[in-house]
């Protein structure tokens, strides 16, 4: 199962260097994406970032909004079982790498769920991420 950290997500979403790479990687996954509410929450963020830096207007992130939501009722998405505790056990685990590594917050979170939902591939466009999801011995893809 492909974990897509926000990253990755968003380039679904709007035209970035690296979205083919990532939409092929997805198309090639018979399974569903795994999306928590995190990632939810962070894709909306991002698109609406993007009205306000004037690369999309609001009526364009509104359709991607709607357009995330269609694909989840599809079942493109499943929202995967998420155990709070041994998230926050994998949490406290991987911020000790902070230290060497320079993780924020949200780049934990991720590799802490991919982890706990037994993710077999994570795909970042993050150096700081991609080093913590390694050093938790997830298979990266790294683009």
């Amino acid at each position: 199962m492909i974990y897509l950290d926000t990253s990755a997500l968003i380039k679904l979403y709007l035209l970035e260097e690296g979205s083919e790479i990532v939409q092929r990687r997805i198309v090639s996954q018979e399974q569903p994406l795994p999306v928590w509410e995190i990632q939810e929450a962070e894709l909306i963020n991002a698109l609406h970032l993007n009205v306000f830096w004037k690369k999309i207007s609001q009526k364009q992130a509104e359709k991607q909004i709607a357009y995330f939501y269609e694909r989840q009722k599809k079942g493109h998405y499943f929202f995967p079982e998420i155990h709070r505790g041994e998230l926050m056990k994998n949490f406290r685990t991987l911020s000790r790498e902070t230290a060497r590594l320079g993780c924020r917050t949200m780049d934990i979170m991720h590799v802490a769920c991919a982890l706990q939902i037994g993710a077999t591939a994570f795909i970042t466009f993050d150096d700081r991420q991609k080093s913590l999801a390694e050093f938790a011995k997830l298979h990266t893809r790294f683009v």
